[in-house]
This record gives structure tokens, sequence and C-alpha cells, in this order.
């Protein structure tokens, strides 16, 4: 035991010796370890939770018209909302509408703080927005009254006394500082930065800092995190990014709603005219012949053709639909969002023009932050190019078979109308205005039905997410 104690009594007498330097050490990891906590800039967790709709009918016009069995709706995908929230247009966008591209520091001797919201002068920036959100400057302010502070392009640069309210020249142009408090003096002394960023930049650092994950493998339930210094900060930007993604997705299907009851009123004003010219033919058939009712005569005939007179119909109110949309599809030299959901029977049509606008949506969304050059709307472009080309084959297919089968059922019908040619003249003549009529019609009262829908659906766009949790402080401690 002795000898075990001699040899733990060798052991530890190096660092008995030197028992001071391990206690300065520990000392000084504890003063740093302080002076990190005490002078460190701490960030907040920032939480908001949404839940993600099931939209059945996002390519379909109205979902309560489930009945025309056109254009079948697709779920929403949460792995493609989660990358339209955190989409690069969409930073862009609360970065602009939040102001997050300017801030406003206090500048301390051993630390700063950014100001968000209260701060003690506005900044009001003269040149074009344009020229601000692209441009990266810094300037600095001294207050030194009630009415004047100190100005300096540099942080140690010489500085100029300015009046508050007189414009001055900085690195983005002319900017006028005023107060936004009363008592600007009191801070007489304090010296700001004001930090001018480019917009794409400060949105691409929260697009890194924002956290979005699905809280289990089969909810529709999405967290959405955001570690920023200051609280109120980070609660606008997550609500805002909420509420911005809730809109789009109603802006969207405001404007196919519009899109189609647009071309919907057109081909109404066409119809009108000619359902009109045939309402007043018959009325001056049946006036200047002196006819009131002849039916008697025609009751076989027209139980006989009445089976191909409604395919007739059909095939005609198709063939009018496909060549509209091919006279659109034709005529467009852009990438405009084209009708959907407009009567017809080909279902690889109406899913190929739900796939048309969503990439014409997005192209559109995206040149709001870039141009055309950029390679992601290039390779849109290409996509939409291709869907177009493949729209133009499908309706050129189906307007040839539409008019071989209008043909043909003509070719039958003239067939049985030579029996019904046989009684008198009056009843023959008679019979061709009101099948034209009867045509004319059913194609009026069709459009007018679905420009109803239309409508509908444009009073009755919704979000695609419902807030769970608007954004909230996850804990008090950084």
């Amino acid at each position: 035991l002795s000898h075990n104690n001699k040899d733990l009594g060798e052991l530890i007498k190096p660092f008995s010796r030197n028992w001071k330097w391990f206690l300065a050490s520990v000392l000084i990891a504890v003063i740093l370890g302080i002076l990190n906590i005490r002078y460190s800039v701490p960030e907040y967790e920032i939480m908001t939770k949404i839940q993600i709709l099931d939209d059945q009918s996002s390519s379909s016009e109205l979902d309560v018209f489930r009945d025309l069995n056109i254009m079948g709706g697709r779920g929403n995908k949460i792995e493609d909302e989660i990358e339209l929230l955190n989409s690069r247009s969409n930073l862009i966008k609360i970065v602009r509408e939040l102001g997050l591209n300017k801030k406003i520091i206090a500048l301390g001797q051993i630390k700063n703080t950014e100001l968000y919201r209260n701060t003690p002068f506005n900044v009001n920036f003269i040149a074009e927005d344009s020229i601000i959100h692209n441009s990266q400057s810094d300037f600095f302010i001294t207050i030194t009254s009630e009415t004047a502070f100190q100005f300096s392009n540099e942080e140690d640069g010489p500085m100029q006394s300015v009046s508050f309210g007189k414009p001055v020249m900085t690195g983005v142009g002319e900017v006028i500082i005023t107060p936004n408090i009363l008592n600007i003096g009191s801070f007489q002394g304090k010296k700001y930065q004001v930090s001018v960023s480019p917009l794409a930049t400060i949105a691409e650092i929260y697009q890194l800092k924002i956290d979005i994950s699905v809280m289990g493998e089969m909810s529709n339930i999405i967290a959405i995190s955001l570690n920023d210094p200051i609280i109120e900060r980070g609660k606008d930007i997550l609500n805002t990014l909420v509420s911005n993604y809730n809109q789009n997705a109603v802006d969207d299907k405001k404007a196919i709603a519009d899109r189609t009851s647009s071309f919907i009123n057109d081909r109404i004003k066409d119809i009108y005219g000619d359902l009109s010219s045939v309402d007043q033919s018959a009325e001056d058939f049946k006036s200047g012949r002196g006819i009131a009712d002849i039916t008697a005569q025609t009751n076989v005939n027209v139980n006989i053709g009445a089976a191909n007179q409604q395919e007739l119909q059909t095939a005609s109110v198709q063939l009018d639909i496909a060549s509209s949309m091919k006279d659109i599809i034709d005529t467009q030299d852009g990438y405009e969002l084209l009708p959907s959901n407009i009567g017809l029977a080909d279902a690889s049509i109406a899913s190929t023009t739900a796939r048309y606008n969503e990439l014409a949506l997005e192209r559109k969304r995206l040149l709001e932050s870039s141009n055309e050059k950029n390679p992601i709307i290039v390779n849109l472009d290409q996509q939409l190019s291709g869907l177009k080309r493949s729209m133009k084959s499908s309706l050129n297919s189906v307007t040839n078979n539409l008019e071989m089968q209008v043909n043909s059922l003509s070719n039958q019908l003239s067939k049985i109308n030579s029996r019904i040619y046989s009684v008198p003249k009056n009843e023959r003549a008679l019979r061709d205005i009101t099948r034209q009529q009867q045509t004319t019609e059913q194609l009026y009262l069709y459009l007018l039905q679905k420009r109803e829908e239309s409508q509908i659906t444009f009073a009755s766009a919704s979000p695609k997410s419902k807030i769970i949790d608007t954004a909230y402080l996850t804990s008090v401690f950084p």
C-alpha cells in the first residue's frame, strides 16, 4: 500500500509544482466564456406550423363539377410545396416587403446592435428601387442635436454636419434622414451604421437559414423554423413567408379562372349573334307561312333520327371547342396562360393544358426576379414549347377525327332527312331551321354554364395551407 501511495505521489508531483499555471488557465477560460456570452450576438429560434391542404382539383377548374369527368385533379406533394415555400423568388419578395436589405446598426464600444422597427430616425431613399435593390453601400451617422447629425461614407472618414430633412449624397444616391421620435436629442453622441445590400444577397442568406421539415412521414403538417437575433423580425419573416405562399396559390387559381372566363365570354358573344339570327329566321318563317304547330306528320321520322341528331350535336360542340382552342394556340406568340376545363373530352389535352399553365405560372414568377436568359427560364421555355407542340399535334388529331365524325353523322342524318323531306315543303324547311336553332342553343347554354363555373371558382379560390401556429418563440433562451 505504501508503495502504491509513493507511486501516486510521484505521478502527481509534476502537476502540483505547476498548480498556479493550471489555476490561471481555468480562470482565463472562465473569463473568456463569460465575455463570449456577454458580448456575442445571441440568436433565437422562431417557428411556425402549417398544414398543407389536400387540393384534389388543383389542375381542374372547379371541384364541385366533377361530374364532367374532365381534367382530374392532382394532390399536393409535400416536397414540391416545401420547394415553393423556400424558393428564391419568394424570399426576394419577403426581403422587399419587409425592407430587410436596409439595416440600421447602433455602434457600441465592444458590441454592435442591429435595430428593427423602433429606430431613432428614418432613412428615405430618393433613388429608384431598381438601383437600391441591387446596390451594396454603407454610411455612418452620429446624432449631434435635435435638428442635425454628422454624416460620413466611411466609419473613420471625415464627418459633415447635416440638418434633418436635408438630402445628403451616399453610395446609393441621395437620401433624406428624418427623426422617428420626438426627443431624438436624447440620442446625442450615438453613432449608427446604415447598410444597404442587394435583395438577392439577403434573400439567399435567409434561404439558407430557414429550415422546413415534415412533422411525420404520412403527415401534411410542416414546421418552418428560423434562427434570428431579432425576435420580432424572425416572426415577421415566417408569417410573411406563409402569407405570400397562400396568396400565390390564390393568385394562380384566379389567373387561370380569369383566362378561362375571358375565352368563354368571347365565344358567348359569337354564339349569341348566331342564336339571335336563327331565332329570327324561325320567327319569320312561321309568321310568313302561318305555321303554328306541325308535329303529327314527323313523329315517326323524328324518333328514328333523334339518337343520330344527339350524336351530331355533341360532335359539333366538341369540334367547335377544339377548333377555338387550336386557334388560340396557333396565334399565341409567347407563353401566356391557356384556358382550362373548357369541355374537351380528350383527357390528354386537358392534362397537358394543366401542366402548361403550371409551368407558365412558374416562368412568370421567376421573371419577376430574373430575365429570360436565366438557365431555369430557358429550360422552362423549352418545356413549354414542347407542351405547345404536343397540344397542337393532339388538337390537329382531335379536330380531324371530329370532322370525320361530323361528316359521317351528317351523311347518316341526310338519309334520314330524305324520308322527312317527303312531307310538305313547309315542314321540311322549318325542320332545318329548328335543328340549327337547337344546336346553336345547346352550345350557348353550355357556355353559359361553364362561365358560371369559372366565376364560382374565381370567387372561391382558397389558399393551399392552413396556419396551425403563427410564428412564435420556441424558447426565451438563445
